[in-house]
């Protein structure tokens, strides 16, 4: 029996909800971000990661350096059989002895590594309690033959505590004190050094506010607190010296390289199951008890009880709303992986193994945000709410500021601003919660204003940047970080920052007359009008739209140019917004369509530039066929989608949406390399020598993305203040669909029929047995259920 998207290293779950990876040997770390949105950690296939709190960058609990090659750092159990003293890990790293089965499943919120070795069958789930700083590893040992086992089971995790990486680890271990307590089967770690200064400005004067533990359900046989004795010098954790020993050495206190080892027995007469659990966490001073923690999350029923409350954790942010589609890698993808992949790494872990992050950037996580609108909207009105407060009463934000204490660069980044009224927009679409408009926050550097005037200050910003020709300056870059030199003179112009905002000031106009601010709304107008007059007067270069022009007034994105002669962004923006009309609409489409998409999506440009240019940036400096320089940039990739939509080129958008919808990359998987379960950042372009190959996986917008051009613009779900509009796109060759979804205090069930099979075009609609002569459902916010049915085709 085949599974779905099976391929040489896995496959989906019937339901789409769990991943089985069958051999250690994936082309690249397959792994799973699991975080509680304050506790995080990241593991791979073979077991190895690290844990952090708040970030990854400031506060690491565990040790790691980045090396997907090597994958070996990570918080390990070590499972020996006493008699014979054979050894082996719970996870293939890092003894990787040989086995007789092997399986791991990655899912939402928990993965589970299934090996069986030297008769014994070990099942290891690992998991973040929903509301505690506490991950626990659940190990449930088997004897699989007809005599009874003695074993021991040891943990083994190298503590950071605090700055990572921490480079300096000679100078970094001697601030770290371990302790132990045989009444809580558990080690404690405390470091007297945090990076940040005190209250002074004196650095490395504060001690790392924390007690970090591990603590293990079965009395403590030994332990250890010093890498040295446990690994033995010149070994590694392949085969460390504790192995060889019959008991771990019990070194503890100030003076070693600090990791935290437990040692349990476990006998197993035949057929005999035995759970032991493992916990690690990091409680906070003067708020949390690390003792507490250990007594509440530390046994086989805590642990069980904890993994139930993941699974109802994570229906909240999931199971909002459901799709039913003939494309399973749509369905398994929008219903789990991708809203998933945006909330617990992107939103709430800020780490994967291709970027370790520190904080939030102001434009990604304000993106990022819209995946909560379906399953809890009240978690985007916060972010939106903390984005406003990093910025400045002149208009513009930091680019990203740390999680941690906060701060961070102030730039001249021509969109970062804009990002705050354009997600706006879409949570007031969803909520038409109005009231946040009144909220007020303060300033990094004046006191609070409402929301609403935060939004306007960044709008007002914008319009301070313009160059003579009415085309926003493009600044230190626009949404593409790497044209980083395009414009620092404050010359250089971004059309692709004039198409934003011309749908910003769109949306924004009846918000401002909603609020009696005709004037500001009256200006908007104005300059909307003349931003369009000016992108197609001195932005259009024939058949497509220019990306920009330098501090030298040199076009980029042009057919003038030998490399990057043609961007993505500018172009599809041009459609987005409404900007480009008629013929050029069409010559846009049919450029787009010639020059950018792929075999595996659409590229960001074309061609990729092979030699660097100073007076561009950092772009033209990746080899050709790299993330932004003529690769497929998967977050740019997804906005094409909405684009060919838009342009009423609805089989050309799904073959857009297909290439880059990660399972579908199952087939070539030895060529993707990346997991098929979450998307990647990039895609290699056709001059890279691994032409389709995926990468910087987890950390990516691209996520929020694909759902949302798969809801809103495939399938047509769209919010609108007065209620929910259906306007598919979708293949011809489909029956139809369903989609199930929480919109304003009420369930909509929408079931699509596509009789005639065409693309588009809603023929009838019923709602609750009652035919509406329009294709937007109202709002019923009565906390009721609605059954919609819903007809396309061609009206007579």
């Amino acid at each position: 029996m085949s599974h779905p998207f099976e391929c040489k290293y896995g496959y989906f779950s019937d339901d789409g909800r769990e991943y089985c990876i069958t051999t250690p040997f994936t082309p690249r770390p397959w792994g799973n971000i699991i975080s509680n949105g304050d506790y995080s950690l990241m593991i791979s296939q073979n077991g190895s990661g690290y844990s952090w709190r708040g970030n990854a960058g400031q506060n690491r609990i565990t040790r790691s350096f980045q090396d997907l090659i090597k994958d070996n750092w990570g918080k390990y159990l070590y499972i020996r059989d006493r008699k014979s003293g054979a050894f082996w890990s719970a996870t293939f790293k890092p003894v990787m002895h040989p086995y007789e089965d092997f399986l791991v499943v990655h899912s939402i919120g928990y993965s589970r590594f299934i090996q069986v070795i030297e008769g014994i069958r070990s099942e290891l789930t690992v998991f973040i309690a929903p509301d505690a700083p506490v991950e626990l590893m659940q190990l449930t040992l088997t004897n699989l033959g007809e005599d009874t086992r003695e074993l021991d089971v040891t943990s083994y995790a190298e503590w950071a505590l605090g700055f990572a990486p921490d480079e300096h680890r000679e100078f970094h271990k001697l601030f770290i004190d371990t302790s132990t307590d045989f009444t809580l089967n558990a080690v404690f770690a405390r470091k007297y050094l945090w990076g940040f200064p005190d209250e002074h400005g004196r650095y490395n004067n504060i001690n790392w506010p924390y007690t970090a533990f591990m603590a293990v359900s079965e009395p403590l046989v030994s332990f250890d607190c010093d890498k040295e004795s446990f690994l033995g010098m010149y070994r590694s954790e392949e085969h460390p010296a504790a192995m060889d020993a019959q008991h771990l050495s019990g070194r503890v206190g100030r003076f070693h390289d600090a990791i935290a080892a437990l040692q349990v027995a476990v006998s197993l007469a035949p057929q005999q199951s035995k759970t032991v659990v493992f916990t690690l966490g990091a409680a906070e001073d003067e708020k949390e008890d690390a003792a507490a923690l250990i007594r509440r999350f530390t046994s086989v029923e805590a642990s069980r009880q904890t993994l139930q409350a993941v699974h109802d954790f994570w229906s909240r942010f999931v199971d909002g709303e459901h799709v039913e589609t003939p494309d399973p890698a749509l369905n398994f993808m929008t219903n789990y992986w991708l809203k998933y992949q945006a909330i617990s790494c992107r939103l709430w872990g800020k780490s994967a193994f291709y970027q370790v992050s520190a904080g939030y950037g102001y434009r990604d996580q304000l993106q990022d945000s819209q995946i909560f609108l379906v399953g809890d909207p009240s978690f985007a009105r916060k972010q939106l709410l903390m984005h406003a407060a990093q910025q400045f009463i002149e208009g513009d934000v930091l680019h990203w500021w740390f999680s941690i204490r906060g701060g961070g660069p102030r730039t001249n980044c021509s969109d970062d601003l804009l990002w705050l009224p354009f997600i706006l927009d879409a949570y007031l679409k969803e909520t038409a919660d109005y009231a946040i408009l009144d909220e007020a926050v303060p300033y990094l550097n004046a006191p609070a204003e409402p929301l609403y005037d935060h939004c306007k200050r960044a709008i007002e910003r914008a319009f301070s940047r313009f160059s003579p020709r009415g085309i926003p300056l493009m600044g230190d870059h626009d949404w593409n970080d790497g044209l980083n030199a395009v414009g620092t003179l404050l010359k250089g112009e971004s059309f692709w920052v004039a198409e934003f905002l011309y749908v910003i000031l769109g949306n924004f106009i009846p918000l401002a007359r909603r609020r009696g601010d005709e004037c500001f709304a009256r200006r908007c107008e104005d300059v909307r009008v003349s931003l369009k007059d000016a992108l197609n007067r001195f932005g259009w270069d024939g058949e497509w739209y220019l990306q920009a022009t330098t501090d030298a007034g040199l076009p980029l994105g042009s057919h003038e140019n030998d490399e990057g002669k043609i961007f993505l962004m500018p172009n599809i923006w041009a459609i987005i917004s409404g900007m480009a009309e008629g013929e050029r609409t069409r010559k846009v489409v049919d450029s787009i369509t010639r020059y950018l998409l792929k075999d595996y999506g659409t590229l960001l440009n074309y061609p990729a530039f092979t030699k660097p240019r100073p007076d561009v940036g950092y772009v033209t400096r990746y080899a050709p066929g790299l993330r932004e320089n003529g690769g497929v940039y998967t977050h740019a990739a997804t906005w094409s989608v909405w684009a060919y939509t838009l342009a009423g080129e609805p089989e050309r958008a799904y073959e857009a949406y297909h290439k880059i919808c990660p399972p579908n990359r199952s087939a070539d998987i030895d060529t993707y390399k990346a997991e098929p379960y979450v998307t990647p950042g990039n895609v290699d372009g056709p001059q890279s020598e691994y032409y389709g190959r995926g990468g910087w996986t987890w950390y990516t917008g691209s996520a929020q993305w694909l759902h949302r051009v798969a809801t809103h613009w495939i399938l047509g779900i769209r919010p609108q203040e007065e209620g929910l509009l259906v306007d598919p796109s979708i293949p011809a060759e489909w029956d139809g669909f369903t989609v199930r979804r929480r919109f304003r205090s009420a369930e909509y069930e929408i079931h699509v029929r596509n009789p005639e099979h065409v693309h588009r075009g809603v023929k009838s609609l019923v709602v609750d047995g009652k035919p509406l002569e329009s294709n937007l459902i109202p709002v019923f916010a009565d906390g009721q259920k609605h059954v919609v049915e819903v007809v396309l085709g061609r009206k007579e």
